[in-house]
C-alpha cells in the first residue's frame, strides 16, 4: 500500500470532482484558480504564523471539556481590554495603552460622523458596539473629556457632547466605516478568525477607518429580515462582512443592494461577493490522503449548524470517486456528548470506519482522549484527520494531520474585495477560494 507521508506535500495536488463536470480532475495548487488573486500562496507554502500561540479568548470557557492536563498546557490571555497579545507572525497586537487610544480614535471617528448627537451612550452599549471591556471604554471617555470633547461623567446621566458636527456629512464623504455581521460575540469566535478580525482592524486604520462587529442574537433567527434591515439604517457603514450568514440574510443584502462580501460560502441562487476556503476540494483532498493510505471506509463528522460550507465538505469527501471507498456521514449537535455519541454509534457498526475526518478543529478534541480509553490508539489502530486548524491542535498528541490558512492574508483579501465593493463594483472578481496548507501531522497512518 502506498504511504502517504510527504507525499501531498511534493505533490501539492487537489482532487477536484463534478465541479467541471467531469468524473475525476486532479488540479495542481499552482493553477490560478486555487490562488489568492496575487498567486503566491498555496498549498504546501510555508506558512509564516507556525508555533504554538497564545489563545485570545478562555479554552476553558469554548473547550470546557478538555482534561485538566490540556487546559494547564494551553496557555489564555486574558480579554483583549487588559492584555497584551503576541500573535503568531511575532508582532505585538494592541496592548492595554494603545487599545484605549484606539478606542478614543474610533469614538472621534463616530462623533464626526454624527452618529452621535447630544450626549453619549451607556458604557455597557459602547463596550459593545466596540467590543472592548467597559475599563477601556471608561479609559477612553476620560481621555475626550480632558481633550473637552465630552463632558464630564455625573451621577445617573450620560456624558454630554460638547463638539458635535454642524450638519450629518453623507456616507461616502465619511471617514471609512466597514460593519461586520456575526453570529458570536467576539470572545466566542475561533482563533484564527480572532487573528483575521484584528488583521482587518489594523488595516483599515491605516487608511483612517474602522471596523466594527455586531453580533445581535437574532442573526440565526427564521426570519430576521426587519431587525436587519432596522440595524443597516441605525449603524451606517460603507460596507458589510457577513460571517456564517443565513440564506434569509444573504438574501436580504442581495435585494437591497447594500455593499457585503460573505466571508463564507454563498447559499444557492445567491449572487454576491464571496471569500472562504474550498471546503469541497479540501474534503476531497483530505479523503484522499486517507484513501491512498488504505482506509476504505471513512468517517465525517458533520455539525449541526446549515452552514454551505459544511455541506460542501461533505460532498468533497463523498464523492471522492476511488473504488471500494465510502464515507459514513456522523452527525453531532455541537456538544462535547455529541462528538462522542457520533463516535460511538460508529464504532459500533458492524463494518465501522478505520478513519474519521473533523470539519471543524473543536470535534478533534473530544475524540482523542475519548479513543484512548477505548483501547484505540491514533495513528496505529485509528486514523484522524481535521479540514480545518486552530492553534490549539498543537497541544495535542499525536499531532492531528490536516489544513490550515494564514489569517493575515486572508484579511488582505478581504480588504481588497471590500475596496473593489467601495470603488463600484458590484462584483470584485478575483479567485473566491482560499487554498489551504497542508500539515503533515501524525494523526493519520497506513491502514493494515
Amino acid at each position: 500500500m502506498p504511504d502517504d507521508s510527504g507525499k501531498g506535500s511534493r505533490e501539492a495536488m487537489l482532487i477536484r470532482h463534478g465541479r467541471q463536470g467531469c468524473r475525476r480532475q486532479r488540479l495542481c495548487l499552482h493553477d490560478s484558480r486555487h490562488g489568492d488573486g496575487g498567486g503566491n500562496k498555496r498549498m504546501g507554502h510555508r506558512d509564516r504564523h507556525d508555533g504554538t500561540v497564545k489563545t485570545l479568548c478562555s479554552l476553558d470557557h469554548r473547550w470546557p471539556f478538555l482534561p485538566r492536563w490540556f487546559s494547564k498546557q494551553t496557555s489564555c490571555l486574558p480579554p483583549l481590554s487588559g492584555a497584551r497579545i503576541q500573535p503568531m507572525g511575532g508582532q505585538p497586537l494592541p496592548s492595554r495603552g494603545n487599545l484605549v487610544a484606539e478606542c478614543s480614535r474610533v469614538i472621534r471617528l463616530r462623533l464626526a460622523n454624527g452618529e452621535w448627537r447630544g450626549v453619549m451612550p451607556g458604557e455597557r452599549r459602547l463596550a459593545e458596539l466596540l467590543q472592548v471591556g467597559r475599563d477601556t471604554v471608561r479609559l477612553s471617555l476620560q481621555q475626550l473629556e480632558r481633550d473637552r470633547i465630552l463632558g464630564p461623567a455625573e451621577a445617573g446621566s450620560r456624558r454630554a457632547i460638547l463638539q458635535e458636527p454642524e450638519q450629518e456629512a453623507p456616507l461616502r464623504s465619511r471617514p471609512l466605516r466597514i460593519g461586520m455581521l456575526s453570529p458570536r460575540r467576539l470572545e466566542q469566535l475561533s482563533q484564527p478568525t480572532l487573528f483575521e478580525v484584528d488583521h482587518l482592524r489594523q488595516a483599515l486604520a491605516e487608511k483612517g477607518g474602522s471596523l466594527d462587529l455586531f453580533a445581535p442574537g437574532w442573526y440565526e433567527q427564521r426570519d430576521p429580515t426587519k431587525r436587519l434591515a432596522k440595524l443597516i439604517e441605525e449603524e451606517p457603514c460603507n460596507a458589510w462582512i457577513l460571517f456564517r450568514s443565513s440564506e434569509q440574510i444573504q438574501r436580504w443584502f442581495a435585494k437591497s443592494g447594500v455593499p457585503c462580501l460573505i466571508r463564507g460560502y454563498p447559499h444557492p441562487k445567491v449572487e454576491l461577493p464571496h471569500l472562504d476556503v474550498d471546503w469541497e476540494a479540501t474534503a476531497r483532498h483530505a479523503a484522499g490522503r486517507l484513501w491512498r493510505l488504505g482506509h476504505r471506509r471513512v468517517g465525517i463528522l458533520v455539525p449541526n449548524e446549515g452552514l454551505q460550507g459544511v455541506a460542501a465538505a461533505v460532498k468533497g469527501a463523498t464523492e471522492l470517486g476511488e473504488p471500494d471507498f465510502s464515507v459514513i456521514e456522523l452527525s453531532e449537535d455541537g456538544t462535547v456528548d455529541g462528538v462522542v455519541r457520533a463516535l460511538s454509534r460508529a464504532l459500533h457498526l458492524k463494518n465501522p470506519p478505520t478513519a474519521v475526518l473533523a470539519i471543524r478543529p473543536r470535534q478533534v478534541a473530544p475524540s482523542m482522549p475519548w479513543l484512548a480509553p477505548q483501547e484505540i490508539r491514533v495513528p496505529s489502530g485509528f486514523s484522524l484527520i481535521s479540514v480545518a486548524y486552530e492553534p490549539f491542535l498543537d497541544h495535542l498528541t499525536p499531532a492531528v494531520s490536516g489544513y490550515r490558512v494564514d489569517p493575515e492574508a486572508v484579511s488582505k483579501q478581504v480588504i481588497r474585495r471590500i475596496e473593489s465593493l467601495l470603488a463600484g463594483q458590484s462584483n470584485p472578481g478575483g479567485n473566491s477560494w482560499i487554498t489551504p496548507e497542508i500539515v503533515k501531522g501524525a494523526s493519520i497512518a497506513t491502514r493494515d
